[in-house]
């Protein structure tokens, strides 16, 4: 039976800033990720979801090859405030470590191991 795992992070959003962008890498050397990914208001109820692009095309659901890495834009043009940015794994995934690149605080990198 697989194992699904939801993972979280939040990333305020800077004024002026119309984008977010999430680096997502796969450090799996053999097995792929299928992901699906979903991005919020913090503090929405319900979520409402922002769009998440691809190289401008929408991806809310992907795969990411054994070492692959991908660069996910999410439009936060129209809302204020933090953004929860949710990964969903499935198939036994063993987790995901999230850091922030100081210099460019709309950048986040999520590796999944």
């Amino acid at each position: 039976m697989s194992k699904t795992m939801v993972s979280r992070c939040t990333i305020k959003k800077k004024k002026n800033n119309d984008n977010l962008y999430v680096k997502v890498k796969n450090q799996n050397l053999t097995l792929s990720r299928q992901i699906t990914i979903n991005a919020y208001t913090k503090d929405s109820s319900p979520k409402e979801f922002l769009p998440v692009y691809i190289d401008d095309q929408p991806a809310q659901q992907d795969t990411l090859e054994p070492e692959a890495e991908k660069v996910y834009r999410i439009d936060v043009s129209n809302i204020e405030g933090k953004v929860k940015f949710e990964i969903i794994q499935k198939k036994g995934s063993t987790g995901i470590k999230v850091s922030r690149n100081n210099k460019n605080s709309t950048s986040v990198e999520i590796q999944l191991k």
